[in-house]
């Protein structure tokens, strides 16, 4: 039979950016009550779940029956590796375009498009990585998205379009922030400053800390144990060779019961469970990531369905006016969240682009521009004019948003 569908996307089975990417599709023509639906059966798998596979079939049964588009699936991120349903596939019209969505581990997106079985997904930049590493010429340069492409050296199809753009709301913020996250390295603080069961000393204290601003590269030389989950092993060695990297399946739990003075590297968020459980942060991330649209360029040049599809969800360059926004609010949210716990802050703009990201790649690009990078040459001067316009929005919109919070959220 000949499929009815025109382009074939994955997206995650379950989670946030499966919750938000679907909400998102209504927005590009998919049935607003069909999805929530489909929304609701799977905030209620979780509870559902069950190592035991007829149990957890029965409510598989249920939920095809009021929405045919589950399946099941071993839930990995859990210890005891339960049987869950998920979402397995469903077609929807988007941006006048047929598409099958079908659900993947989030991991999976990249490596479908590199073996040529799906047109496009929606990516994280930590899931991208830790598959396609090989296909960059310095891995290690690449710590934003916006760098991704021009960091390509061995043959592959594989781009990334731009930002999904995907947001969630923000208990910090009171409104919606898109899903960037850090992977940043958290630690347990050290007994020398305080015991566990002590109020922490006072921010003043706190801020003076004796962390290095490197305190990575500190570790690497000092051979401490730095524990890391497992998938971002490679990401870690390829980055920092001779740091002693311990593999755990939770790097939080690893770090609170190995006590003061433990080291992990962690993808964060909003920073709920470091504040929970008392930990810190420490300076910038190793890399940046969230939702991301990553497609097969060679397929995109050849097939006009697939360009209406990308060009309809509209992916959103790292340099664009409303991403820059969602980052100060992101970034903001961080920092009230954690305050002094963020030891050794980076200013936001240098956390959005510094002058070595700069060198490293991270320009601007269109869907326009050739294999979707950045060239050397071509423009460059307004390129870095408009790097420069940006640092100086992102500024203006943190100081604007800091201001307007001010009073409701009791920040200085």
């Amino acid at each position: 039979m000949e499929p009815q569908f025109e382009v074939t996307c994955a997206i995650p089975r379950s989670g946030r950016t499966f919750e938000n990417a679907l909400a998102r599709f209504c927005e590009h023509g998919a049935d607003a009550g069909e999805i929530r639906k489909i929304l609701e059966l799977s905030a209620r798998s979780k509870a559902s779940s069950s190592t035991d596979y007829d149990e957890a079939s029965r409510f598989l049964a249920y939920a095809v029956n009021e929405a045919p588009c589950f399946g099941l699936f071993v839930d990995r991120k859990r210890r005891h590796r339960p049987y869950r349903v998920g979402f397995l596939g469903h077609e929807w019209t988007l941006g006048g375009v047929r598409v099958r969505v079908e659900g993947e581990e989030p991991h999976n997106g990249s490596s479908l498009i590199r073996l040529d079985e799906i047109d496009c997904a929606v990516v994280g930049l930590d899931e991208l990585l830790t598959m396609t590493q090989y296909y960059l010429g310095n891995p290690s340069a690449v710590t934003k998205w916006g760098m991704y492409n021009y960091h390509l050296d061995k043959p592959t199809d594989i781009r990334i379009a731009g930002s999904a753009q995907l947001t969630s709301y923000s208990p910090v913020l009171h409104q919606p922030v898109q899903d960037m996250v850090g992977f940043f390295l958290i630690s347990k603080p050290s007994s020398r400053y305080h015991a566990p069961e002590q109020e922490p000393p006072p921010a003043s204290r706190r801020r003076s800390l004796p962390y290095p601003r490197d305190f990575l590269a500190h570790l690497e030389r000092d051979g401490r144990r730095v524990f890391v989950k497992g998938r971002y092993q490679g990401v870690v060695a390829t980055a920092y060779p001779e740091l002693k990297v311990a593999p755990v399946e939770d790097v939080e739990d690893a770090v609170v019961d190995e006590g003061p003075g433990s080291v992990g590297l962690e993808v964060v968020q909003t920073g709920n469970t470091l504040k929970q459980k008392g930990l810190l942060l420490h300076g910038a991330p190793l890399f940046l990531s969230e939702s991301l649209w990553v497609a097969d360029y060679r397929r995109y040049l050849k097939s006009e369905p697939l360009q209406r599809f990308i060009q309809a969800m509209q992916p959103v360059g790292y340099f664009d006016d409303e991403r820059i926004r969602h980052f100060a609010l992101w970034y903001l949210a961080l920092e009230i969240n954690l305050g002094d716990a963020w030891i050794n802050r980076p200013p936001v703009t240098s956390l959005f682009c510094d002058r070595k990201d700069i060198a490293n790649g991270l320009r601007p690009y269109r869907l326009q521009t050739r294999y979707w990078r950045p060239d050397d040459s071509y423009k460059q001067d307004e390129a870095l004019a408009l790097v420069n316009r940006s640092r100086l929005t992102l500024q203006a919109y943190y100081e604007q948003y800091r201001a307007e919070l001010a009073p409701q959220l009791a920040i200085g």
